[in-house]
């Protein structure tokens, strides 16, 4: 059955096992919860012995893996088989692997649970294997939240952790480390270590426990730009710079744009209600100070020739008129942006 993690996570909890786990998608987060949860809690340390396999994609066959998911459990009601990175299992992708596992599926062993954890790709699922997958076992197709979702995500994990989060803070922690689950929650994690259980975590707790250590952002170069701070700025971006892979360029311009986007409104805005003018540029009003300060830095004249630039920039980094390198465009562009 297709399920959601949420769904198979309160399952396993209530002790209502399925004979395959296929857990695939974008959101690793998610996928290794519940391969954490399996390799964990269903089986005691003295069962783990002789019960628990954990292989590799790269390492091993579909023959040899089904072999061992066809054994019967040592001294205990279950066994456990977990291939990790199983995205990298060839015979995943070739006919000859799909129907031993596809035979597999119409007749599994009932003591083993078979897991999957194929990260950042998904099995087709108009396929017969595809199809097959979905309707007798645990499919999970892990996707990547919406920024909507963010926020409720982050109180459920706090909530979990016996703790409760302002609005502001979530702002924050949305804010530093976007959507990235695994690190949202690994930073939480840490910020709990500080805490007592019933706390109540703060948007001064953020900057200082999680905002201190992430200087390198996005947000935090937004930030720098909207103060008009030019060193910081070009230490960010020169950061940003060397890690292309972390920081591609043209989504950092998108933002940009959207910040100065954003400055064109309240400038011509007849608005003076602070939440009100928050509204108006999709903001949380925990930030409309931050702009508001940024409309004093940047005249109107000034944020209409920025948004120039940042067209100038996204066409150089598309190639039209470009005879230098990206990290340069970049480094130019926040020269531009504050200078000009």
């Amino acid at each position: 059955m297709i399920q959601s993690a949420q769904t198979v996570l309160q399952d396993l909890q209530k002790g209502i096992y399925a004979p395959i786990y296929f857990l695939q998608g974008e959101e690793v987060y998610y996928i290794d919860a519940i391969t954490q949860y399996i390799e964990e809690k269903l089986l005691t340390p003295a069962e783990k012995t002789f019960n628990l396999t954990i292989t590799y994609g790269k390492e091993c066959n579909m023959a040899t893996l089904l072999t061992q998911a066809r054994c019967f459990p040592m001294a205990a009601a279950l066994q456990v088989v977990i291939v990790k990175e199983a995205q990298e299992m060839a015979d995943l992708k070739n006919t000859t692997g799909q129907s031993l596992l596809l035979h597999y599926l119409q007749h599994p062993q009932p003591t083993t649970l078979l897991v999957f954890a194929h990260k950042y790709k998904t099995i087709d699922g108009r396929s017969n294997f595809g199809k097959t997958l979905s309707k007798q076992n645990a499919l999970v197709t892990a996707k990547k939240l919406y920024d909507q979702q963010l926020p409720t995500f982050i109180k459920s994990f706090v909530k979990d952790l016996e703790l409760s989060i302002t609005e502001p803070a979530v702002c924050l922690v949305e804010g530093y480390i976007g959507n990235d689950l695994t690190r949202i929650t690994n930073e939480l994690h840490k910020l709990r270590i500080n805490l007592t259980p019933g706390s109540t975590i703060t948007d001064q707790m953020v900057e200082t426990y999680i905002g201190l250590h992430k200087p390198f952002n996005v947000f935090e170069l937004q930030k720098a730009i909207m103060q008009k701070d030019y060193p910081k700025s070009y230490q960010i971006i020169r950061v940003c710079a060397s890690s292309t892979k972390e920081h591609a360029a043209l989504p950092i311009l998108t933002i940009l744009y959207n910040l100065f986007s954003k400055l064109l409104v309240l400038h011509q805005t007849k608005e003076t209600v602070p939440t009100k003018m928050a509204g108006q540029i999709d903001i949380h009003p925990y930030f409309i100070q931050g702009y508001l300060d940024a409309v004093q830095n940047y005249t109107l004249s000034q944020t209409m020739q920025n948004i120039t630039h940042l067209h100038q920039a996204d066409l150089q980094l598309k190639g039209v008129n470009a005879h230098i390198s990206d990290d340069q465009i970049m480094k130019e562009l926040i020269f531009k942006l504050m200078h000009h």
